[in-house]
């Protein structure tokens, strides 16, 4: 058996070229080169791809000792290839057969071979031609060739046949799928992972070819000095030495013109034989972002005495591309490195796209947004997928299947190796490929540490790129492990930070303030994964699984039970008050996705530290929200715009704090300058001005800003600041816009910050007197300085409607009996705002004390990079306030990570989240229940944390207030004929 680890696009290219050249070879050969007379024979190419293959599965793997490959058997259904066993057979995992009848091609080479190419068999392929084993191969993403001349009939009837295990947790063949290198791939499904997927997953070709011929072809050029060396594998099948001419031309990839080339008389030994040639190129043209030129070299091997020759011919390009002195360089310039990282993720074919032009729109996608780096995290890139970032200009990080969540085994790093090895060597020629990545997010331990030690490894394959070893670097060895080793280095360099910052969402001036000031001036930041998606618009992906007619596989049905259950909460919420539509909602949530990745971005792009930044996700993946764009490609809208103004050469980053305040109040702004290296040094006019909700000007400044100068000994951050002063604002309540621009001289995206100004509460809030229950000093303040009077709940005898209102410590222990009486209140005609939800533990259980009979849970809705939607309805606790999907701008203090959730479904809908960005969840924030003649709300909006400081919190705190206090002018009202049966359904009976 035999290897090709080269780039397997480069074979087809190669061999296809070859033909064409070999006629224009044999037209234009000159009387004194020998080949003219002997007539040349070309390799050839034939795909075995098709709708022609047949597939069973082995569930019991049985088909080995009953010689399954010899015949189909009578399972089998009619399959495509390359795709995935589970789409026929979904939710199986295991061992699978495929079949596939063929005529064996005439071989014109004098002693010529026929090797069976697969690009990738994921993941362990045992193969047989006719009844002739041909070789296995262990690894799901890696290239290889058996040579199966032997094994061909005569007739050229044949029956290829391919076992393909699909591990499983359970070992087959002593295989378990932890133990292999396969990203995130779990057997149990659960939401941001990837289904455990398999099978021949690429082409599979025969190609016909000489006695002798080329297995690799490795071109290193230098962009410093236009030489290019050369490494030839080269393979001879026969059992003699023989002699050779290896011929190489470089010339421009898009040209015919020739620059330079060279030739070498070789003496092949049986076997594998290595060759190193150099040529060289005057002034080369670079490869850069802007200018994607491309080279191609071509290698011609000729067997001496003979008409037949292999050929293969590569794209390469001239650039450099290092870390020096806090930044990443590309040909020498700095850049601020703008990545998103993707996981090639499909709908149906999973790694294998319904439409092929799925994997070529995310890259044009991305380089229009701005992007000019893509990382393909733990899962290599397909060989077209680098052809086009070679061509459009788009700089590439890549990971291989050993990257993230390989366990330790007794083979681990042989697997390891096999992985990145094979992933090296396949694409190694590529110019767009600027860094290779050894881990993601992997803890220290045995896989950490053999990482750490195959740097030598990886550099006997390719000493010319830039080495990441542990994106996240959650290994914690930070100290004394570097995280990169530049091109050349032999040494991890501890010289970057790389990190994975994922905050809470909605981000608060605290955690902007954190994105602002990462990193170090010793050590600047890598943000090398963050991000904030959307939700996953559940009706439009489940139509279009129906429009494909696959509405039952794995991922459409994982799709279709999280819609069902949204749809539970829509009708029983009445959410259609809110949005009209199902739809509504979910184009709410992708539209609002725009604004927070162009927060996060704005406070990233402003920080003197930060050289560059790889943003979750370029894909909705793993089943979830985090994607630029939608799983079927469609695009989220305003995304397109805000990253492209985010991720600008030259951009405004304004701040402004607080983003809520009274009239009267000081706002704190903030302007920085990102500047990658765009503008020229000077002095530039500047002017700094605020807008009320009209448009009216209350306040501008204007001021000469200077870009300084740049050399080699001085280099400014790429984010400069501009302007940091308070203003103080007596405008009118309403929205405020904080803009900066340029007056002359420079163009800069950006440049925009609202923020909102109110007006103070009324006083009172309220004429009646408030029942506090619980001791909280702050809040009875807070409440007697807003004109409300207030004294302690007592359970004495009742003589009116109360408004009591909870807080959190209680005056005295809660017990069955203080909770009986507070009951009694409120079915006499008392509403009760229960403020915080913590007035309901009862020991362990977080609603222990609450006063339905189904009490549900009180669930964590923790909003981060998958994050919950937030809505509120038209109701008086929101007068004053914008409803509908809630503004983060409006609601970022107030918003919970908490909701009632399994309750009965209240009498009041008030406010709730959902959360389709993973997997689903839900609840609500705000509701209100009839007990009796009374009432009481349930609330877990972040109002009590925030009174005093935030005017949305203490807005919602009045508004609470003059609700409940509606209906206190009625009389009290008997308690119900049947309470105390409800008190025991409520679970506080006797």
């Amino acid at each position: 058996m035999t290897h090709r680890a080269n780039a397997t696009l480069a074979v087809i290219v190669s061999c296809f070229v070859a033909t064409l050249i070999a006629g224009s070879a044999l037209a234009g050969a000159s009387d004194s080169d020998p080949s003219a007379e002997l007539g040349l024979v070309s390799p050839k190419v034939i795909s075995l791809d098709g709708d022609d293959w047949l597939l069973t599965i082995d569930p019991e793997n049985v088909g080995k000792e009953q010689k399954w490959w010899l015949v189909p058997q009578e399972t089998a259904v009619q399959c495509k290839v390359p795709w995935i066993i589970q789409d026929p057979f979904p939710e199986y995992h295991g061992v699978a057969w495929y079949w596939k009848r063929f005529d064996a091609p005439e071989n014109p080479h004098l002693g010529g071979r026929t090797l069976l190419h697969f690009e990738a068999v994921d993941y362990k392929a045992d193969v047989w031609v006719n009844d002739v084993s041909v070789g296995s191969h262990e690894g799901g993403e890696a290239p290889f060739e058996l040579d199966i001349t032997n094994a061909l009939s005569d007739d050229r009837k044949n029956i290829l046949a391919v076992r393909v295990l699909n591990p499983t947790d359970t070992p087959i063949d002593g295989i378990v799928l932890s133990e292999t290198p396969h990203r995130n791939k779990v057997n149990a499904y659960t939401a941001g992972s990837s289904y455990n997927h398999g099978g021949i997953a690429a082409p599979v070709r025969l190609l016909v070819v000489p006695a002798v011929y080329l297995t690799d072809l490795h071109v290193i050029p230098n962009a410093q000095t236009g030489e290019i060396r050369v490494e030839t594998q080269i393979q001879n099948a026969s059992d003699n030495e023989v002699s050779a001419r290896l011929d190489l031309t470089a010339a421009p990839a898009s040209e015919g013109v020739t620059l330079t080339s060279g030739e070498k008389e070789l003496e092949l030994s049986p076997g594998d034989n290595h060759f190193e040639s150099t040529l060289q190129i005057e002034n080369p043209h670079l490869w850069e972002l802007n200018d994607p030129y491309l080279h191609r070299l071509t290698a011609r091997l000729q067997l001496a005495g003979t008409g037949s020759f292999d050929e293969r011919s590569v794209r390469f390009g001239f650039r450099d591309f290092v870390f020096s002195k806090g930044y990443f360089r590309l040909n020498g310039r700095r850049l601020f490195l703008s990545c998103s990282h993707t996981g090639n993720h499909c709908p149906v074919g999973l790694q294998l796209p319904t439409d092929p032009d799925f994997l070529r729109r995310d890259l044009l996608n991305v380089k229009t947004m701005g992007f000019n780096a893509i990382r393909f995290i733990a899962g290599v890139a397909t060989p077209q997928q680098l052809d086009l970032c070679d061509e459009i200009g788009l700089m590439v990080y890549e990971e291989s299947y050993a990257g993230w969540l390989l366990g330790d085994s007794p083979k681990m790093a042989e697997r390891f190796d096999d992985s990145v090895g094979s992933m090296i060597r396949r694409d190694r020629n590529h110019p767009s490929v600027v860094m290779w990545g050894l881990l993601n997010e992997t803890s220290d331990g045995p896989v950490f540490k053999h990482a750490v030690s195959s740097l030598p490894f990886v550099r006997g394959l390719d000493r010319t790129r830039m080495v990441m070893l542990n994106s996240g670097r959650f290994d914690g060895q930070t100290e004394t492990i570097g995280g990169l080793s530049n091109p050349g280095s032999e040494v991890w360099e501890n010289v970057l930070s790389d990190l994975h910052p994922y905050r809470r969402v909605p981000h608060t001036a605290p955690i902007i303030e954190e994105f602002r000031t990462m990193g170090s001036e010793e050590r600047h930041a890598f943000i090398s994964e963050y991000g904030i998606g959307s939700a996953v618009d559940l009706v439009q992906v489940t139509r279009h699984y129906e429009q494909l007619g696959k509405e039952n596989v794995e991922d459409a049905r994982f799709y279709r039970d999280k819609l069902d259950r949204f749809l539970e909460d829509w009708k029983a919420w009445g959410m259609a008050e809110v949005f009209g539509r199902p739809e509504d909602f979910f184009a709410e949530s992708l539209r609002k996705m725009a604004g927070q990745r162009l927060l996060g971005l704005n406070a990233i792009r402003s920080n003197p530290h930060a050289v560059g930044y790889s943003l979750t996700g370029t894909v909705d993946q793993g089943m979830s929200g985090e994607g630029l764009f939608t799983t079927f490609r469609e695009l989220k809208p305003g995304t397109v715009d805000a990253i492209f103004e985010g991720l600008a050469p030259v951009r405004w980053c304004l701040f402004a704090e607080p983003v809520n305040l009274y009239q009267g109040g000081e706002v704190r702004i903030e302007a920085v300058l990102a500047n990658e290296d765009a503008i020229q040094p000077g002095n530039y006019p500047v002017s700094f001005e605020i807008f009320d909700h009209d448009n009216n000007l209350v306040w501008e400044r204007h001021l000469d800003f200077t870009i300084p100068e740049r050399d080699s000994g001085n280099e400014p951050p790429l984010a400069l600041p501009a302007l940091k002063e308070s203003v103080h604002i007596d405008g009118l309540p309403g929205e405020y816009r904080f803009v900066a621009s340029f007056d002359h001289g420079a163009a800069a995206a950006g440049g925009q910050t609202i923020f909102h100004v109110y007006s103070p509460l009324p006083l009172p809030l309220v004429e009646n007197e408030v029942m506090l229950w619980g001791e909280d000093p702050p809040l009875s303040d807070w409440l007697n300085d807003h004109g409300v009077k207030t004294r302690a709940f007592t359970p004495s005898e009742q003589t009116s409607r109360e408004v009591i209102l909870t807080t959190y410590p209680p005056a005295t222990p809660i017990t069955k009996e203080t909770f009986q009486e507070l009951l009694r209140h409120i079915a006499r005609g008392s509403t009760a705002i229960f403020l915080v939800p913590d007035i309901f533990k009862k020991n362990s259980d977080p609603v222990g004390w609450l006063p339905l009979a189904q009490k549900g849970s009180l669930a964590t809705l923790r909003g981060w990079l998958y994050h919950k939607d937030e809505w509120a309805k038209r109701h008086p606790i929101f007068e004053g306030l914008p409803t509908g999907m809630m503004d983060y701008s409006v609601y970022r203090e107030v918003i919970p990570d908490v909701a009632w959730s399994g309750q009965e479904v209240p009498d009041e809908v008030v406010a709730g989240a959902n959360d389709a960005s993973l997997a689903y969840s839900s609840g609500l924030m705000l509701s209100v229940y009839k007990l009796g003649e009374g009432r009481f709300i349930l609330n877990t909006l972040r109002i009590r944390e925030n009174i005093g400081t935030d005017p949305v919190a203490d807005r919602l705190l009045a508004n609470l207030l003059r609700y409940s206090a509606g209906e206190m002018d009625q009389p009290l009202a008997d308690p119900p004929q049947d309470f105390e049966a409800t008190l025991k359904t409520l679970g506080f009976g006797e």
